[in-house]
């Protein structure tokens, strides 16, 4: 063994911080595993120092009056019992240790080659015995011995296990042990540990795509390597843990990485392994404080020098097995310091007369006295050239404590203690005053400091944030704080830059980087359907998902830039492998992107799942650097981004585009099978014809392909929505993302569903709270039970219709003080809302599959209508004016019964729609038509068909809490059926009567009318609710085009159907462009300006105006080709128009009533 290297200060003729060389011995030279420093290069160990930092502390300037007395007088009675004296019995320890397990490694390879079998089918007889043996003399607690599996010798070598797991019964007979104390059962394959908990130590931990470079040059196959448990011991009683692949823990992988690139053995940080322990001896862990690391030693293919390694011999240690026997009995209080360069940092507290204590952390008495006493030593380090991985290697630092002193204190110590206390106390007193003074203007500088400097490193890379701290404070860090120094340096002052004084920039050239732009497909056209905070809840959640998969893959985010999220890998810290690493960042995000949008569909709404990703990856040079002024930030430039910002643009949706210079990179790094060519070159501009690639079969982090190869058709993408080689037209499934998206319609629905009653049941809360709030006593259940058969009467047995029920004023309740402020709050039962969600339920299986009158488009209405309601504002009143409140927005706004009626009536208007219209049911004459007087034919059938529905027995929970008295119930029935009534806009009867109402209640002649105050606001908010369904029952042509030309195609699709079935007298594509025109001249833009006129919904109004006027403006220049497109399209459908025109008479009288 040779001597580990120490270095020590116990002469009291030095001063504190020299160095006396203790040993320069050599002892054996044939060990692998040696416990010495850094060799000279003649050979003989050097010495080192123990050059300790010491941070001035007024404190410290106190201490440092006194301790060199206490140090004169104490150090010689040290010598007696010297701290190096502790390291050599360590040494000893680590080296019977280490010396038991290099010997079993060795007869392993010994054994295999006088055996037939051959690596990795190889087994150890008597395992369990001789773990057993080892553990007894070296106090290793457990033993396994692990093969390095690679691809092609896995089927053999399971086969081969298999057959020899009788390995412990055989051990436990030789035990004379019963075979059924054990427990578990064996795999028959190799899996991975799910469950192993680790906490990755600072600077240490590396990410699985830097060992897979490093694996790949070693030879190794990295994406199919594994490191199986095959025997274990000593005594196993659970035999679950073989072939458990400890490739797959993070501690274990990154040990096993850096032994074969060094090939030496290696020894882990501290880390948790009771997931092992529990296998022979369940709850030593819990039962211990012990702080264990682990070793892997080496079992060689032969005895060549460059043989090979086969496997690993790993022993599981407590650090106390080391430090055992370290003091006499009578001698207490030696603390060993271990710090390691992985992460690793404890104390051990050694005592010859009492309990040894493990403890995380340096714990010992920060004296300086003890710092100029310590002894140090490279311990566990070995020889080697540096290489990619970092080995764990550990330094032991001895310091002495107060109680270990005590036993070596001269006889005057009574004297000399009270002389140093009289000093101490006199100089205590002297720097109290001065240390009272300074310690709130200290903590107030340091608070700035850390304030200043967190801000900056949350803006720049931290290596560039520091480095403009630095920068800052070079000139002015005697006369400014700290925010003020880097405020001065970030905005340079104009005079600066006139007179040629300005400070340096902070910028520099990185060669080696790959930039990602990904941006959002459709979402342009989503978020001019939402609410602002909805469209940031979207962007919040996605970007703080890509932060968090940037973070651990370490990926730099520069900006985000709407919805285009830019990062760059390879600066402000080169690395070799940054296009693989952002290509496996890439692959995430779409992974993530799309989990994440059909998370947030029931939040944000139809069509969020349908939203997804565009990537470019480019790789090059950039310049990178912190732009300087107003808001300044750190900013990359140059060709590589322009270029990068192209390939996005012009890759398609959820597949991530590569360019030739990242595709290349890969290749060359043994990646080419994650690229294929795209075929044709795309035209980007200002680079003319690229060459360029697609990134397929990555895994993302749950193990899923983020990507797949496969190529349906040659699409191609124009801003935000999907485009085939004709100009506008159907998406294509781009991708294995994009089918889990699109798999199902029944999915799609099902998220419909559950985004419906997540809407109606909050109001529900409302209504129940504004109950509870106004003491609302409910009435009798009798008469709530007449009511509602009496409002149920079907038309065939009355002969009064839903038609007839429809009033010109609904009367809203009065404002209620008492029914605000309150601090309770009232909770629904989870049966009203199981009720209410299997109502959602059956009315979306009563809509038809139509392409526009659909449970889909249902549900785009009743998003509009959410959003107007939330935009029914008073901008320039005080929000806690809720009485001015109310009047301004007549009452709306006040009662949540009104609101849950509105959105309510939104998802049932279309319920059974035939897909014609109805003056096509008139003309035919079916009996549902005639039922109706031939009046609002839908309509009136959808809400008999909703309000039947709802009065079934099974839904008597839910009604209770929409309505508690009769009052309630009469309002909540006028409220659907003006509001369902009020989306025939064909009738012109009926628009007729509504522009009347509409004159009554906002024309200047309604100034004059005798309505008292109640009735002008009644009828106000009557009408406004009737506009604000209308608006959202064609709310996509107020929308983005996008959204515009999706649901106009879907009409027009429809449309053609019924044209094609018989059912329609005119082909569409003769009057669908005049006809859009005249729709927006006559309905669409005078019902905008109303919503602006009536003056209740803010910025909504404007917005929606502007864009139907945008629309009309984008058909009339793209109408007539857009047409002809649709008309292609919809002839070209396989729909079996012919089979639908020859639905029987009985089909087509809707359902009964």
């Amino acid at each position: 063994m040779m001597v580990s290297q120490h270095s020590v200060n116990n002469d009291p003729e030095k001063g504190v911080g020299e160095t006396e060389s203790l040993h320069d011995d050599e002892g054996s030279t044939n060990s692998d595993y040696h416990t010495d420093g850094q060799h000279s290069s003649n050979g003989a160990l050097t010495t080192g120092g123990n050059n300790v930092e010491h941070k001035s502390h007024s404190s410290n300037v106190r201490w440092s009056l006194v301790l060199p007395l206490i140090s004169y007088w104490t150090l010689p009675a040290v010598k007696s019992f010297e701290l190096r004296e502790t390291i050599e019995i360590a040494e000893n320890n680590a080296d019977n240790m280490f010396g038991q397990l290099r010997t079993f490694a060795t007869s392993i390879t010994s054994n295999e080659i006088d055996s037939p079998n051959k690596f990795p089918n190889v087994s150890v007889a008597h395992f369990d015995l001789r773990s057993g043996e080892i553990s007894n003399i070296t106090g290793i607690e457990m033993l396994l011995y692990v093969p390095l599996i690679e691809q092609s010798d896995r089927a053999e070598f399971l086969a081969f296990a298999s057959e020899n797991q009788d390995w412990i019964t055989q051990d436990y007979a030789v035990r004379g042990w019963d075979p059924s104390k054990l427990v578990g059962n064996f795999s028959s394959d190799i899996y991975e540990c799910t469950t192993c908990e680790y906490e990755a130590r600072g600077g240490y931990d590396k990410s699985d795509e830097f060992f897979s470079v490093v694996l790949d040059k070693l030879g190794y196959d990295s994406d199919n390597m594994s490191a199986p448990i095959e025997q274990y011991g000593p005594r196993p009683i659970n035999a679950d843990l073989a072939m458990l692949d400890l490739f797959s823990h993070p501690a274990f992988k990154k040990e096993i990485v850096s032994s074969l690139e060094y090939d030496l053995p290696v020894v882990s940080e501290v880390v948790d392994l009771s997931f092992l322990l529990d296998a022979i001896q369940p709850g030593l862990t819990a039962s211990s404080d012990a702080l264990r690391s682990f070793t892997l030693n080496q079992v060689k293919r032969s005895f060549d020098k460059d043989s090979k390694t086969a496997g690993y011999i790993v022993g599981v240690f407590p650090w106390e097995s080391v430090f055992i026997d370290l003091l006499p009995p009578d001698v207490n209080g030696i603390y060993i310091v271990v710090e390691s360069d992985c992460g690793s940092v404890f104390t051990y507290t050694a005592n010859g007369g009492k309990r040894d204590i493990s403890e995380l952390g340096d714990r010992h008495e920060p004296k300086q006295v003890y710092e100029g006493m310590a002894v140090r030593s490279q311990f566990f380090s070995m020889d080697y050239s540096p290489g990619a991985t970092t080995r764990c290697s550990f330094e032991l630092i001895v310091y002495p404590s107060d109680e270990f002193l005590e036993s070596y204190e001269s006889d005057d110590a009574g004297l000399y203690a009270g002389l140093v206390a009289v000093v101490f106390i006199f100089t205590a007193l002297l720097f109290f005053l001065h240390d009272k003074y300074s310690k709130k203007k200290q903590e107030q500088v340091a608070m700035q400091a850390k304030r200043a400097e967190a801000i900056v490193t949350s803006v720049f890379p931290k290596e560039v944030g520091l480095r403009l701290i630095q920068e800052a404070a070079k000139d002015e860090a005697d006369k400014l704080s700290s925010k003020k120094m880097i405020n001065n340096f970030l905005v340079e002052k104009t005079d600066a830059y006139d007179s040629g004084n300005r400070s340096k920039p902070i910028a520099d050239l990185f060669p080696e980087t790959t930039v990602m732009f990904a941006d959002i497909v459709g979402f342009t056209a989503w978020s001019s359907m939402r609410e602002p905070s909805q469209v940031f809840v979207l962007l919040e959640s996605i970007y703080r998902d890509f932060d968090i998969l940037a973070k651990k893959r370490k990926v730099f985010k520069v900006e985000t830039v709407g919805d285009c999220y830019v990062a760059v890998c390879g600066l402000p810290e080169p690395r070799f492998d940054h296009a693989i690493v952002m290509s496996r960042f890439a692959a995430e995000c779409v992974l993530k992107m799309a989990d994440q949008v059909q998370a947030l569909e029931v939040e944000l709404g139809p069509d969020t799942a349908d939203l997804g990703i565009r990537v470019g990856l480019h790789s090059g040079p950039v310049t990178a650097g912190v732009l300087r002024g107003d808001r300044a930030r750190f900013q990359l430039f140059g060709d590589t981004v322009n270029t990068c910002a192209r390939i996005e643009s012009t890759g398609r949706r959820n597949k991530i585009h590569l360019s030739k210079e990242t595709a290349d990179i890969l290749t060359g790094m043994g990646k080419g099978h994650w690229i294929i060519p795209r075929g044709d070159k795309v035209t980007a501009k200002g680079k003319g014809e690229l060459e360029t690639f697609w990134l397929k079969n990555i895994k993302g982090g749950e193990g899923r392909a983020a990507i797949d190869s496969s190529e349906s058709d040659e699409t191609h993408v124009q801003g935000d929505q999907m485009m085939d080689s004709e100009g506008e037209g159907r998406s294509s499934l781009q991708s294995t993302v994009e089918r889990r998206i699109k798999a199902s319609n029944d999915k799609k629905v099902e998220r419909l569903i559950n985004w419906n009653v997540d809407v109606l049941f909050s109001l529900l809360q409302q209504v129940a709270q504004q109950r509870h709030d106004a003491e609302i006593e409910p009435d009798p259940e009798d008469a709530i039970a007449e009511l509602e058969e009496e409002l149920s009467v079907p038309v065939s047995e009355s002969g009064r219709t839903a038609l007839d029920e429809v009033v010109e004023i609904i009367e809203l309740p009065r404002f209620n003080a008492s029914s605000r402020g309150t601090t309770m709050m009232v909770t629904l039962s989870n049966e009203v809302q199981e009720q209410l969600r299997e109502y959602v339920r059956t009315v979306a299986s009563m809509y038809n599959e139509n392409s526009f009158h659909n449970f889909e488009h249902a549900s785009h209405v009743t998003m509009s209508v959410r959003k107007l309601l939330g935009r029914i504002v008073a901008p320039d009143i005080d929000g806690d004016d809720a009485q001015e409140l109310h009047d301004h927005t007549y009452g709306i706004t006040s009662d949540p019964l009104t609101q849950f009626a509105v959105v309510l009536s939104a998802l049932l208007h279309d319920v059974d729609h035939s897909g014609v219209s109805n003056a096509q049911l008139v003309k035919e004459g079916i009996d549902i038509a005639k039922l109706y007087n031939n009046k609002s034919v839908a309509e009136q059938n959808s809400i008999d068909l909703s309000w039947t529905l709802l009065m079934l027995d099974r839904f008597a929970v839910l009604r209770q809490a929409i309505y508690s008295t009769e009052d309630e119930l009469r309002r909540f029935r006028q409220l659907v059926v003006n509001t369902v009534l009020a989306t025939d806009i064909m009738d012109k009867e009926l628009q007729t009567i509504r522009k009347v109402r509409w004159d009554k209640a906002f024309s200047e002649a309604a100034n004059f009318r005798n309505d008292t105050v109640v009735e002008t606001t009644n009828r106000k908010a009557t009408i406004v609710i009737e506009h604000l369904i209308q608006a959202s029952d064609i709310a996509h042509t107020m929308q983005h085009w996008q959204v515009y030309r999706k649901w106009n195609a879907r009409l027009f699709f429809e449309m053609y159907k019924a044209y094609k079935s018989g059912r329609a007298a005119k082909d569409p594509s003769e009057f669908w462009y005049e006809g859009e025109i005249g729709f927006f001249d006559f309905y669409i833009i005078p019902l905008a300006k109303k919503l602006e006129e009536c003056g209740v919904f803010g910025v909504s109004s404007h917005e929606y105006l502007n864009y139907a006027e945008q629309n009309r403006k984008e058909w009339e220049a793209k109408g007539r080709s857009v047409v002809k497109e649709l008309a292609m399209e919809a002839e070209s459908l396989t729909i079996d128009f012919h089979a639908s025109a020859e639905l029987s008479t009985s089909e087509r009288t809707g359902r009964a009533v």
